[in-house]
């Protein structure tokens, strides 16, 4: 027997499934795709508190993740954009990092047994996720797949500094874009606080759950999704990120405005009603307006 064939032998040469029900089904009775189910049930099973931490993030309405569950499928596309490079690296477990998988699920109990705060558990879950696919596919082919793993954390309530140092300033700037927006469209707003602003017969009261985190938190999200998947050159990804915080601001803004313009013209039941409804016209704005910006700077599809 060759080398090549010993190595070959070493090794699991994992290949994604081709687009066809035939394929995806051929795909999933492969032994080393079972083997990740298994795992992967088992990683819920061991880590099922941090499993709850993650549904509530995403669906609790006042929650900041509510991004969250499109995150899992973002990483599978990521994956798949990049499956000729995964497919280059073979697989090769590292075995001897078992004792650190099976510590970091010890600290996590005891972390619960003392009742530790939930943040905590969701970064032992994310160094435990990292170090199992670390053995169960070895170095190289980790390396291959790390921008998809990093880009796990998108969808983690990991970013708890960033809110709290970051909000209520996205809450000036939004209560200030507003206000402007107000005075253009010929309306006389009052501004008597940060983020107060009266209208004759409407008052804006922009509350942190209004300062426009989520929607700058889901834009960050999608901006780095494109960065990974739509190969753009450097100067085209740092034009992204420097556009992404002031339109996000702008969005907001102009959500705000229209809350007031609908309040002050329609009554305070029409002005909720943007508030709770109305406002999706200008998250879809602005993802859409991300998208151009993307294609202009170079994304094909």
């Amino acid at each position: 027997m060759s080398a090549t064939s010993i190595e070959q032998e070493k090794s699991w040469p994992m290949h994604f499934p081709t687009l066809s029900l035939d394929g995806v089904l051929a795909w999933i009775k492969r032994k080393e795709v079972i083997i990740g189910f298994v795992i992967g049930a088992l990683m819920l099973f061991l880590y099922s508190e941090v499993a709850v931490l993650l549904s509530k993030a995403w669906i609790d309405p006042d929650s900041h993740y509510q991004h969250g569950p499109a995150i899992p499928f973002a990483v599978a596309y990521i994956l798949w954009t990049r499956r000729e490079k995964i497919e280059k690296t073979p697989i090769k477990p590292v075995w001897w990092m078992l004792p650190i998988f099976i510590g970091i699920g010890v600290i996590d109990v005891f972390l619960s047994l003392a009742h530790f705060i939930d943040n905590a558990h969701v970064n032992i879950f994310y160094v435990a996720f990292l170090v199992l696919i670390c053995m169960v596919y070895g170095f190289r082919r980790f390396w291959a797949m790390s921008p998809a793993l990093l880009y796990v954390t998108m969808g983690l309530p990991l970013w708890h500094r960033f809110i709290d140092d970051n909000t209520n300033q996205l809450q000036i700037w939004s209560t200030s874009g507003a206000y402007q927006l107000l005075e253009l469209a010929g309306f006389e707003p009052l501004r008597t606080a940060p983020t107060v602003v009266h209208l004759n017969n409407f008052e804006l009261n922009i509350a942190e759950a209004c300062s426009g985190m989520k929607l700058t938190l889901a834009l960050i999200a999608t901006t780095l999704f494109i960065m990974l998947v739509a190969r753009l050159r450097w100067w085209a990804n740092l034009i992204l990120l420097v556009l992404t915080l002031p339109l996000a601001v702008a969005m907001n803004s102009l959500r705000i405005a229209l809350i007031g313009i609908f309040g002050d013209s329609f009554g305070h039941d029409a002005g909720f009603w943007f508030h709770d409804y109305g406002s999706y016209g200008t998250l879809i704005l602005a993802f859409w307006l991300l998208y151009i910006a993307a294609k202009k700077l170079g994304w094909n599809v």
